[in-house]
């Protein structure tokens, strides 16, 4: 071969190199120019928030599906009466239905008895519930026995209309008076147009149900777990939940004991009513498999098993112990022996075949029931248990993952909602049936003798209490335990939401949280597991204690709701599935297993086959997009999944390493012509019923030829929703990029890929810039304090009246930010200000966290806010005296116990004047109790319980709102202002984790400044950034500098492949420095300064942490009546604690003296006698002439000093019996 001429692979590489580069530069900006575009069809596939779309979906499944379905779980309610010995019969029969259940809107029933609807407004302003009323049909049937021992039926009775309780209403949902009126703006109705809903209002208070984390139903876990008795055993547990009724889980358990006293392993099993475990054979046996040879059969599935020989080795002990029980009769007689026979009426009495049909009748209904009722299936279900079981103890398989996500469920407030309110209706049901017997024994029936007349419109709502949901659902969301009683990791499930700042809100709707305890010490649960990618957040969980306990939801992540599985159980049928009763039990082994939501239908032949036909039919729309087909292939199982809880995300579907986007598809969705449903199913999908068309614009005008393009690109679903089930077999590209790497040289075979790599993050973390290039933890502290950042929480925050709030003046968008931040309204929310920033160390006031502040800048405004502060009153009934308070302006000559703040500020209806500026102290809400008795000071008709402002605390009146409330009284609140200008000692922090205080402040011309003149704002320190590793804060400033100059705004999202090399160039091109480092002059001297300073703009955020409201000083003070000591805290006016490390920085310096003052004299001093006989404190009266002490000494005594609380302790001392004396 010659020199000159290449050879034949280098030819091949540069043609795949030149191919390469131009596939790359055609489609990578297609691809990307199209995920903006998916994306946007993701966040607007409906009229409400898609953050929020879980909490909203959730809420109205319960109202619309789980109410109903709970409800008519319990018709028809039988109460019985009469019960006869003789004749084991009862004389009464009584069958309570319910039917027609329906809502009304939220109403407000005023105290004069008008009626008008309920918008959530004024339901935060009068401290109201928002919720809706609940009402249905009774229809009431009675049959009695005449004296012919006949059954007499009498005619059906129905009311109508029956009030059964309140259920409260999540705003935005479908039955919210703001989703009714969406035509209108929403600041029509007060209501901020950018709040996504998804919230509860409660007696004026926003309740948040935060999402709960629970263990999967309907699945067979095996641990290695320790019992009491230390011998190591292997449990499989499984919580079964039939899927037509909304019941608790039934839980069964299997277990592996080594045998007492011999060698061997037996198998015992624990079900619902057992009062100890049992031999798993014996109910192999209930069950109607009764040979030996059956039992293992239905374990193995199949002689051919190469392990067979060793499971019937295992096996053998547990044949051995049930050796004497070898029927079906038998074994329900053995299980009978450990059963709890409840569910009948303490006065009948069941006679042996009762008995067995009762144990007959627990293992058809509670044994597994979501397997149903087909005793066969149970049994090859038992089987496969028991197999799962041996093959973890033989090594085979792992024991389960209890931190795996695939094995996880998170529980929405509907689903959370539901429980509640059929603890609560059980509730009702109960106290239902106990004052209907009442009735029966002491009704007003019997004056008239007609039965029918039991139950009527007069004493119905006396038989069911209508009070009893509408208590239950407003305690749990009024105190945050769930559930009726307050069981462990259930505290704390609703929230009151956070609204310091908008994105603070909107993330504590996408909160989940593990119920386990706080201040446990596992650590398995807290730590970021691998199937956790892309569903939770990494970056944003809190510090302390509940770190990695509480997390947050990624961008791109959603709850499911649970779907119908007829169509899916219709496509397997259709596939070929054999159900699981048509297959000889011997020939299991080698075909694959098939389960839907846990139940074992039946079995397939080829795996991948009917796994990539179900996975063609959900593409094209004709099952359920949030159907989950997984694979098991070490088991050679199929599990398909329909149920709720599972979080899915969506990705790109990729074949040959490409994805399946064209040009067509990208047109299509530029022009708004494509759906989110359409993009997960196929262009032929067309859902008219779904909220997702409402942003599709009309097609008559759209060019046919490019809908023919598009209708033949678009075929199936280009877009796929997975879960962490269905992710175990995917392999993801991270990026486009990876797929054009792997394009020819097929290193990888990709099935899916990332359609934005950022959708990874939550809320807060979606907002930071470029974090890729920073520390880890600086992120997560950026997701706390962006939830701490003072900005615009609401856009009609001057129409409410919430506790506290915090605005910022001027706040500004970001110059660099995120492609995820359009989607929380970050530029019309903004919560921080562009400011310039100069890194360099400058006059030593900025050491460690400190910063410097341009005092000329704090003047001009920057970071000015307002911090607002409600207090609220109300005339409420005094339940001393029975008289109702008032307010009024509290007149001193007929008013006791006034305080010593300034009255002057009051009007005559004792409300302070809107404008007044009031003080620390002085009084904003006037109010007195009437006295019924008069008092030796004279003629005092009243007692003031006026409400004065916080103490450390000053302001403006801004507004007054005077109304009634639920029950009739009328309250106050008043809302004051307060200017707060920026201080040494204020916190702020940048996007990045880099949180400081200033340290000191500079007028402009003591700045530094540049050769244009120009002053940062802020100077920080520079070792700051190297220690913190926060590189995304340089890459934002060199950005933000080079976006200054070409007026345009900057892309800082992450793992969008930006590198500093691209944007110093950008920079340079702009005339300034490549680093963007300037020289510097002293604003004192007007001298250059030494060294070069990094100077450009930074996104900073004012945090809550104020000086004003943390900066304590006392002289004198309230003290605590008992020990005479200042009151604690700064809220009560309380001293200054001086512990041991005070304690020994007084004598360090040398100042005894001072430190006895303020423990003794300024504390709590307190002077006393001490008998110089005996050393115990004497009672010494001089004026008196009383000298008395325990050692009858009558002349010889000290006076000493000691702390009050020294002496306290000396008498606690005595009155146990010990005699602590002074030797003075």
């Amino acid at each position: 071969m010659s020199k000159g001429q290449p050879s034949q692979n280098s030819k091949i590489m540069a043609d795949h190199s030149k191919e390469d580069d131009q596939y790359e530069t055609e489609s990578k900006f297609g691809v990307l120019k199209a995920s903006r575009f998916v994306i946007d069809r993701y966040f607007t596939q409906s009229k409400t928030s898609q953050l929020v779309q879980h909490q909203l979906a959730s809420f109205n499944r319960f109202q619309y599906s789980n109410i109903p379905e709970i409800i008519q779980q319990y018709n028809p309610v039988t109460i019985l009466h009469g019960y006869n010995s003789e004749l084991n019969q009862y004389e009464m029969e009584v069958n309570v239905t319910f039917k027609n259940i329906h809502y009304t809107r939220p109403i407000i029933h005023e105290n004069n008895g008008s009626t008008q609807l309920m918008w959530p407004s004024e339901a935060r302003l009068r401290n109201f519930t928002y919720a809706s009323p609940i009402y249905v049909d009774v229809a009431v049937n009675i049959s009695t026995r005449n004296k012919d021992n006949e059954i007499e039926h009498h005619p059906e009775k129905v009311l109508k209309m029956i009030n059964i309780g309140k259920i409260p209403i999540m705003l935005r949902s479908e039955y919210c008076m703001l989703n009714i009126r969406s035509h209108h703006d929403s600041q029509h109705y007060h209501e901020c147009r950018y709040d996504p809903g998804g919230y509860f209002i409660v007696n004026g208070n926003e309740k948040v149900i935060v999402s709960q984390e629970r263990m999967v139903e309907n699945y067979p876990f095996v641990f290695k777990t320790q019992k009491a008795s230390k011998r190591s055993v292997y449990s499989i547990d499984i919580k079964s939940v039939p899927p037509e009724k909304f019941l608790p889980a039934k839980t069964c358990n299997i277990n592996l004991y080594p045998r007492n006293g011999s060698y061997g392993h037996t198998i015992r099993i624990n079900f619902p009513h057992l009062r100890q475990e049992i031999p798993v054979m014996i109910v192999f046996r209930a069950l109607g498999i009764e040979t030996d040879r059956d039992i293992i059969m239905y374990i193995i599935e199949s002689w051919e098993n190469p392990d067979a020989s060793e499971f019937c080795r295992i096996l053998r002990p547990s044949i051995e112990e049930s050796s004497t029980i070898l029927t079906q009769p038998l074994a329900l007689e053995y299980i009978l022996k450990y059963t709890h026979l409840i569910g009948f009426p303490q006065e009948m009495k069941l006679d042996h075949s009762q008995k067995i049909a009762h144990i007959q009748n627990i293992l058809t209904k509670e044994f597994l029931p979501h397997i149903g009722q087909d005793k066969t299936k149970k049994a090859y279900y038992l089987g496969y248990m028991v197999r799962k079981l041996l093959l973890t103890f033989m090594g085979r398989i792992d024991t389960d993952d209890r931190d795996n996500y695939q094995n996880k469920r998170v529980d929405t407030p509907g689903m959370l909602l539901a429980t509640l309110f059929r603890q609560n209706f059980t509730k009702l049901i109960k106290d239902m049936r106990n004052s209907i017997i009442k009735e029966i024994n002491n009704g007003a029936w019997k004056a008239s003798g007609n039965i029918s007349e039991l139950i009527n419109n007069t004493n119905i709502y006396k038989v069911i209490k209508g009070t009893t949901i509408e208590s239950g659902l407003k305690f749990a969301l009024s105190t945050g335990n769930w559930g009726s009683t307050k069981v462990s990791g259930k505290v704390g499930t609703a929230q009151v939401q956070s609204r310091l700042s908008f994105n603070s809100s909107q993330s504590h709707l996408r909160r989940v949280n593990t119920p386990i305890e706080k201040t446990g010490k596992l650590v398995p649960p807290r730590k970021l597991h691998a199937t956790q990618w892309g569903n939770i957040c990494p970056a944003e969980t809190p510090e302390g204690g509940s770190v990695g306990v509480v997390k947050n939801l990624a961008m791109l992540s959603y709850i499911t709701h649970d779907t119908p599985t007829v169509p899916v159980i219709e496509f397997l049928n259709r596939f070929g599935m054999v159900s699981i009763t048509e297959v000889s039990v011997g020939k299991l082994d080698k075909r694959c297993k098939i389960f839907v939501n846990g139940n074992w239908l039946g079995v397939h032949s080829n795996l991948l086959d009917i796994s990539k036909k179900m996975k063609t039919q959900r593409r094209m729309g004709l099952i359920d997009s949030y159907t989950s087909i997984y694979c098991k292939f070490h088991t050679c199982e199929l599990w398909i999944y329909t149920d709720a809880g599972r979080i899915v995300r969506p990705v790109y579907r990729v074949r040959d390493n490409q994805t399946m986007i064209t040009d067509a598809i990208i047109a299509g969705l530029e022009k708004k012509i494509i759906s989110w449903n359409q993009l997960l199913c196929g262009y032929h999908y067309c859902d008219t019923t779904s909220p997702d068309q409402s942003d599709v614009k009309d097609m008559t005008d759209a060019n046919p030829e490019l809908i023919a393009r598009i209708s033949s690109d678009l075929k199936e679903g280009i877009v796929e929703l997975l879960d962490s089930n269905e992710t175990e077999e995917c392999l993801i590209a991270e990026s486009y990029q990876n797929l054009v790497t792997n394009r020819f040289n097929r290193l990888r075979r990709y099935t899916h890929c990332e359609i934005e790599p950022s959708g990874l993050l939550g809320v807060l973390a979606s907002c930071i810039p470029f974090p890729d290039h920073n520390q880890s933890p600086r992120n997560t502290y950026q997701s706390a304090m962006g939830k701490q950042a003072m900005g615009i929480y609401s856009s009609n925050f001057l129409q409410r009246m919430d506790t506290m709030g915090h605005i910022l003046s001027y706040p500004q968008r970001p110059l660099v930010s995120t492609r995820m931040a359009k989607y929380l309204d970050v530029e019309n929310m903004p919560n921080g200000i562009n400011v310039i920033i100069a890194i360099g160390s400058h006059s030593g006031y900025n050491q460690e966290d400190s910063i410097i502040f341009n005092q000329s800048s704090i003047d001009r405004g920057l970071f000015r806010s307002t911090f607002y502060r409600m207090y609220r009153d109300e005339e409420k009934k005094n339940q001393l005296s029975g008289e109702e308070e008032k307010f009024c302006l509290p007149e001193r000559e007929h008013t006791k116990g006034m305080k010593s703040g300034n009255y002057q500020h009051l009007d005559s209806s004792g409300i302070a004047k809107i404008n007044s500026s009031l003080k620390g102290g002085d009084i904003i809400i006037g109010k007195v109790i009437p006295m019924k008795t008069k008092t030796v000071f004279g003629e005092k008709k009243y007692k003031d319980n006026s409400t004065p402002v916080r103490h450390n605390e000053s302001g403006v009146v801004d507004k007054v709102y005077v109304n009634r409330n639920g029950e009739g009284y009328r309250f106050c609140k008043v809302r004051t202002r307060t200017e707060r200008i920026p201080q040494i000692g204020d916190k702020f922090s940048s996007r990045h984790g880099q949180k400081g205080t200033v340290g000191m402040t500079y007028r402009q011309a003591d700045m530094p400044f540049t050769k244009d003149g120009i002053a940062p704002d802020i100077i920080i320190n520079p070792h700051a950034i190297p220690s913190r590793m926060t590189i995304g804060q340089l890459f934002e400033c060199v950005m933000g500098k080079a976006c200054v100059h070409l007026g345009l705004m900057g892309d800082g999202t992450p793992f969008n492949g930006v590198s500093i090399k691209h944007l110093e160039d950008q920079l340079q091109r702009c005339g300034f420095e490549r680093n963007a480092n300037e020289i510097l002059y002293n604003g004192r001297t007007g001298e250059q300064m030494e060294c070069s300073f990094m100077i450009g703009p930074t996104y900073y955020q004012r945090l809550k942490h104020m000086v004003e409201d943390k900066i304590h000083s006392r002289n004198r003070g309230p003290v605590v009546m008992l020990t005479r000591q200042p009151a604690e805290g700064r809220s009560r006016d309380g001293g200054l604690r001086i512990g041991e490390m005070e304690r020994d920085c007084f004598i360090a310096h040398g100042t005894p003296h001072m430190l006895k003052e303020k423990l003794v004299e300024g504390s709590d001093g307190f002077e006393t006698n001490i008998c110089e006989h005996s050393g115990l404190i004497a009672a010494v009266n001089p004026e008196k002439n009383i000298y008395n002490s325990f050692g009858k000494n009558y002349s010889q005594f000290s006076k000493i000093q000691i702390p009050y609380a020294c002496k306290l302790l000396f008498q606690e001392l005595q009155s146990m019996g010990i005699a602590a004396r002074i030797i003075t």
